[in-house]
């Protein structure tokens, strides 16, 4: 292993990842219409700190899918033809995080991705407990300090996972990126 830039962000991320795992969260993942400001979700899935499925359901968005973001995903038009829209699911997916602590891998992607699909059917942001993202815990945890000096290296969650040398398997499937998550955090937590 290199150097840790600071070896108390490193502790830190392992007690955050045991702290994770000793209580109730659970993990969420988005797959969507593409990265801008008026794009959509068109897959989420959401497992708990067990790795249960608690949801995993592909949406029909208001807008075509753009083939270059069903290049990364593979979720095309065809797929979501008998989907629901995320309205048809909001109160569904609202009710589960409900007050809850959730965790993905680039918090702030699905976030906002959350909030711009809600927002395009004119519903509230849906109230969760306290989000948290993965990806920057394992920054810490991993420690590569950022050409800027200050900041840590962030790293795609395949990329992760292949270093943690865990599995890594249809990677931008909402569902199996959730699960690569999870495993990264478990992996984390057993590093003390």
């Amino acid at each position: 292993m290199t150097r840790h830039f600071h070896p108390a962000h490193r502790r830190q991320a392992i007690q955050w990842a045991q702290h994770l795992l000793a209580h109730r969260f659970y993990v969420l993942d988005t797959e969507t219409t593409g990265l801008g400001p008026t794009d959509e979700i068109v897959q989420i899935a959401i497992l708990d700190g067990s790795g249960a499925s608690a949801m995993n359901q592909l949406i029909k968005p208001t807008i075509p899918i753009p083939p270059v973001a069903s290049a990364v995903h593979g979720i095309q038009d065809r797929d979501v033809v008998e989907a629901p829209s995320f309205k048809e699911i909001y109160i569904r997916l609202s009710a589960l995080l409900a007050g809850q602590v959730v965790i993905a891998y680039n918090m702030d992607f699905d976030w906002r991705m959350l909030q711009q699909t809600a927002s395009r059917f004119r519903l509230p942001t849906i109230r969760i407990g306290k989000r948290d993202c993965a990806m920057k815990q394992y920054a810490r945890f991993k420690g590569a300090r950022h050409s800027n000096g200050r900041n840590y290296v962030w790293h795609k969650l395949g990329a992760a996972a292949a270093q943690e040398g865990l599995q890594v398997a249809q990677a931008h499937d909402a569902l199996n990126d959730a699960r690569m998550t999870l495993a990264l955090i478990r992996k984390m937590a057993s590093s003390a």
